[in-house]
């Protein structure tokens, strides 16, 4: 690892001292817009002299001070330059509307014209992707991108983000897609979920440490290109089965020395709420009882009464009416603050930039227990030498951050914030808890047993989490002959990182008012405390060696291709103790207990081999044929079935260059037609069975209980209860997509129509199976999954005059998913769930089908109860996680130097599971408790079953009221579980404001005085509004505490609230 670090420096050293050397004309071509035009042709008028820009634009070239140069490239105007003894000339061409092309970049980083791709391809470029200053750039890409599910998942700062293209494609293996940046594969695991289920390092669902690429600081992005179908992402092997999204990050160009500075400040509210009942108090069984957690009480009348526990004889007193606002209040205004400063510069042989980028950024909980700090040092560099080009590239990130803990209590040990704050009854006001010792609102003497001060879990309890990581790449090319180009790629991505959990001790006195001392003698559970330490680190170097060739083979055909092998060895290790039951109250340390502290340890090592090769075809510049293979060595698979091969081709033609379609004022008119196949393998360990400790079950003997090993110096180990499988096979997806791009008047107006389907077989996953087999779960390869969509871009310039400009963006995707096979003997396999319900695959069904108890119908559709409450039917459909559709609509008004713009997010259809919704409606704070106003009722249409001594049945009516003093089981899984389900399974439709901004550029006349390029101020808002359907009145759907995959797709639990954010960004170039 050293010597790689020291062979990285040694070149970015070396870029930096190739700058001197000024022999040439160099400089760097661009468009309007900023971006880099690779492939630009620069030559001399009159000469035979040329050369081409490379991929970050630069171009150096020989010429007398007096000559002209000659700048051209397919799209834009071409330009002639007098050099006028000048030895940097940087050049900015326009675009030409009548030949306008687009460059993309494609696999392994190839950039190539849009219109030669036969597949669907979508590139953002930096300044839509930071004009709202988002955290990370998931938050930057949302409702822009056809084809692609962005959530951001979490409400916490560096909190986790969600990034799906074209549904979900496999049960319990990765769904997220490859992230690359310049070439090299990087980490995206989620700190916490590395460990096995239920062991001391299991944190993924209870913390939420955010996902690794949330560590790259947007501000560096220059471009970001998406490939989502098999065929645009084959060359990548099993590591792009779920698509691929290609980073390229900004670099330094030819000119003079530069510095670009932006900073950003925001405030940082709740967004949504859950819409309580304002009607009924606290209390239960509509009778006044103040140790109560919930709104079952009396109906409020205004009238000033005492409230809480009694202490020394007196309570609070207030009026018995409800607490407007008091949700939001119970939460501050958090702050964020993001600053990049950037020097860069370079010559005709050598580039260089380096940057530094600080996030500061403090929640919405009081205290300082959900802070995410981000510290980011960017190099790169670039030279030439004769036929030698060398780059390389250091990213050094550094984050401290500490997190709550999100979703349910943790049973025994610690309570969650969000989780105790909803059930505080709404006539009680929450704010002045903030004060969590104060003897009104501490452990004796908070107004209930059943629940804790919600301030007390986050002032007592809380995480900390500090990572390195440092990640890079060293790139060489030689330049063989005209038309061959060697290049060797060498990346590396390495982090390592500590975490510390802790909850406190605490007991109620002996006596006090939740020690038994409350009007219904009930006590308070102890919290035992714990604390849990723990380290991970993980490791990838990713080696590429590329032949490359570009030839004209004649008049009419070109050729352009790669071959290459790559090598990619990638591992890690998470090491956790974790101890219960503390000694001493508030001293978090492993050796403060009587207990052995339990530690979990586990590591992977895993290799991968690969040989590739790409060929396009072209014909008179409107025909391309693609042809791509790969083939792959896991070391993750048995040997027998190591090797798998995945071929795709694709096909471009475009008729507008065929056909003379100008008078028809058709700018573009492509078609294209692609299939790919991809493979991917599976995780470390599952081929042979393996060991792990065990203990011994003592019940029946007079010592009783358990003993664990290792026990008096003697280890003990037994083969883990997963059955492994020696002869899994790879996961193939197979995928055909057509496609069609049209632009018109002089590309004032275009579209990108694409439709797909992708089938998915041989799913890896464990299955449950059968106890007297002697294991719990066994690994096979099963059944086949299918994603069918259509995805359609529509872009056009409806105003365009000198002062004013009127662009917009929509995209519209619809994607069906299905489960087409589940292995022999399973009717369903289970994916999530809580209490009752359950989300399955089950065949013929979409991905993700929430079954759970319903309300149980005879042959004439009644209700049927049984004491009042209906009786409940297991296994009831409630309806899929999958989308009817997903639109976004963006929208940009430019008038002389100011520009507003804003992004547009709806997402209609499919349900989500709400933990929030039913803890709400439990404890009697939910509108929908209500119904009825609470009294006395006859569930509708209801009938009663009655049997005979024969054993037939026959319906009767119901007569059997649901009670005013048992109102509130109806809403709970005990007499209500036929009911509850209906209130917690809902509708996860919502239509979102992303981002609103409002940019003032200064005038330049006003800024070359003092030697500043360029400056502008925006105002800028995120996720200012968001609706919700009717039956949601509980939380954003966008939020889940089950981790950034599959299994977030079921919802939420009890989770904290989404955010937004109003601020506003400084952006300067000197």
């Amino acid at each position: 690892m050293k010597q790689k670090l020291l062979l990285v420096m040694v070149m970015l050293f070396w870029c930096f001292n190739r700058l001197q050397a000024q022999s040439v004309i160099t400089g760097t071509v661009t468009g309007e817009d900023g971006a880099n035009i690779p492939g630009a042709t620069i030559s001399v008028k009159g000469t035979a002299n040329g050369t081409q820009a490379d991929a970050n634009g630069r171009f150096h070239i020989k010429a007398s001070g007096d000559a002209v140069l000659i700048v051209s490239f397919l799209g834009f105007v071409k330009q002639e330059l007098p050099v006028n003894g000048r030895t940097i000339i940087n050049i900015v061409l326009q675009q030409d509307n009548k030949q306008l092309q687009e460059v993309v970049v494609t696999a392994l980083g190839v950039s190539r014209e849009k219109k030669a791709v036969g597949y669907a391809t979508t590139s953002v470029n930096s300044a839509e992707i930071n004009r709202a200053a988002p955290l990370n750039l998931a938050a930057g890409l949302q409702g822009k991108v056809a084809g692609v599910d962005i959530s951001v998942t979490s409400g916490s700062p560096g909190g986790s983000s969600k990034v799906i293209l074209r549904g979900f494609s496999s049960v319990t293996g990765n769904n997220q897609p490859l992230y690359v940046v310049d070439g090299v594969p990087v980490n995206n695991s989620r700190p916490g979920s590395t460990a096995p289920l239920r062991t001391a390092g299991d944190l993924g669902e209870s913390f939420d440490f955010g996902n690794a690429v949330n560590d790259i600081d947007p501000n560096n992005i220059e471009n970001i290109s998406i490939l989502k179908g098999a065929a645009a992402t084959s060359l990548y092997g099993s590591r792009g089965s779920a698509g691929v999204i290609l980073i390229t990050t900004k670099k330094g160009k030819a000119g003079d020395f530069k510095v670009d500075f932006t900073s950003a400040a925001s405030f940082t509210n709740v967004s949504f709420v859950p819409y309580l009942q304002d009607v009924w108090g606290g209390g239960w069984g509509k009778l006044d009882y103040i140790n109560e957690n919930g709104s079952w009480g009396p109906k409020m009348d205004g009238m000033v009464r005492g409230y809480g526990s009694f202490v020394d004889g007196t309570q609070l007193q207030k009026e018995f009416a409800p607490v407007k606002n008091r949700f939001k209040d119970a939460f501050d205004t958090g702050a964020e603050y993001i600053s990049t400063i950037a020097f860069s510069g370079g010559n005709e042989s050598s580039a260089f930039r380096v940057s530094y980028g600080n996030t500061n950024s403090n929640g919405i909980l009081p205290t300082s227990n959900d802070t995410y700090r981000r510290n980011v040092i960017s190099l790169n560099g670039s030279t030439k030498f004769k036929r030698l080009t060398a780059s390389a590239s250091l990213n050094y990130i550094n984050k401290n951050s500490r997190y709550p803990l999100t979703g349910g209590d943790q049973s025994g040990i610690g309570a969650a914030f969000y989780d105790q704050i909803i059930q505080i009854p709404v006539n009680m006001p929450i704010a002045p808890m903030k004060d969590y010792k104060n003897i009104r609102y501490n452990i004796d003497n908070y107004f209930t047993s059943f629940a804790e001060n919600p301030y007390y879990s986050i002032n007592e309890n809380g995480s900390h989490l500090v990572n390195d990581r440092l990640f890079g790449n060293i790139d060489l090319k030689l330049k063989v002959a005209k038309w061959l180009d060697l290049q060797f790629q060498q990346g590396f991505d390495v982090s390592s990182l500590t975490t510390k959990v802790w909850f406190n001790k605490n007991e109620p006195s002996p006596g006090s008012w939740t020690d038994g001392g409350n009007d219904e003698g009930e006590k308070k559970a102890p919290y035992v405390g714990s604390v849990t330490e723990g380290a991970e680190g993980n490791f990838e170097y990713d080696s590429k060696l590329n032949a490359i060739f570009s030839k004209r083979i004649s008049g009419d055909f070109d050729l352009n291709g790669l071959l290459g092998v790559n090598y990619n060895d990638r591992g890690g290790n998470t090491l956790y103790s974790k101890v219960e039951d503390l000694s001493v109250p508030g001293f978090f340390e492993l050796s403060n207990s009587g207990n052995q502290p339990v530690t979990t340890q586990y590591d992977f090592h895993r290799r991968l081999y690969a040989v590739y090769g790409s060929a396009t075809i072209g014909y008179r510049s409107w025909t391309y044929l693609t042809v791509n293979a790969r083939n792959d060595w896991s070391s993750t698979l048995p040997k027998a079935n190591r090797s798998y091969f995945y071929p795709s081709a694709n096909l471009a033609v475009i008729l507008s260059d065929a056909f003379d379609l100008s008078k028809s004022k058709i700018s573009l008119f492509k078609v294209r037609a692609s299939w790919g196949r991809t493979g991917n393998d599976t995780d470390p360990y599952r081929i042979f069975n393996t060991l792990s400790t065990t203990g011994v079950v003592l019940s029946g003997t007079a010592l009783g209980g358990v003993i664990q090993f290792p026990y008096q110096g003697i280890a003990g180990t037994t083969i883990t209860d997963q059955l492994n499988n020696a002869n899994l096979r790879p996961e193939i997806s197979s995928e055909t997509e057509f496609g069609t791009e049209m632009r018109f008047f002089d590309n004032r107006f275009g579209f990108d129509l694409a439709v797909y389907n992708k089938e998915t077989k041989d799913q890896i996953l464990p299955v449950v199976t059968a106890p007297s087999t002697g294991y719990s779960r066994r690994i096979v390869n099963f059944g086949r999954i299918r994603n069918r969509g259509i995805e359609l871009a529509v872009n056009g310039t409806p105003v365009k005059t000198d002062q004013f400009n009127w662009t917009v963006g929509y995209t519209f995707t619809r994607n069906r998913n299905k489960v087409l096979e589940l292995p022999n003997g399973l009717s369903k396999i289970v994916i999530s769930g809580a209490y009752e319900a359950q989300y399955v695959a089950k065949v013929g069904q979409p991905l993700g089908v929430y079954e759970a108890p319903g309300m149980k119908y005879d042959p004439q559709g009644r209700v049927i109860t049984a004491n009042g409450y209906p009786v409940a039917q297991d296994g009831q459909n409630y309806g899929s996680s999958q989308r009817d559709f997903t639109m976004g609509l963006t929208n940009a008004f430019s008038f002389k130097d100011f520009t507003l713009g804003f992004t547009l997010d709806y997402r209609k259809g499919g349900v989500f599971y709400s933990g929030t919704a039913d803890l709400t409606n439990f404890v009697g704070n939910g509108y929908v408790t209500l119904f009825n106003d609470r009294r006395n009722f006859i569930v509708p249409n209801s009938v009663v079953e009655v049997k005979d001594a024969a054993g037939n049945i026959t319906y009767q009516e119901n007569t059997i009221p649901v009670t005013e003093g048992g109102f509130y089981d109806y809403w709970y899984h005990s007499n209500g579980k036929a009911v509850t389900n209906a209130n917690t399974i809902i509708d996860k439709t919502f239509l979102k404001l992303r981002d609103v901004t409002l940019t003032y550029n200064l005038p330049k006349k006003l800024l070359s005085k003092r030697k500043i390029a360029n400056t502008s101020i925006t105002l800028y808002g995120r996720n200012l509004l968001t609706y919700l359907p009717a039956k949601n009145q509980y939380i954003d759907p966008e939020v889940s505490n089950f981790g950034n995959d599959l299994r977030s797709e079921f919802g939420e639990f009890r989770t904290g609230p989404a955010t937004r954010n109003i601020g506003v960004k400084l952006a300067m170039t000197f």
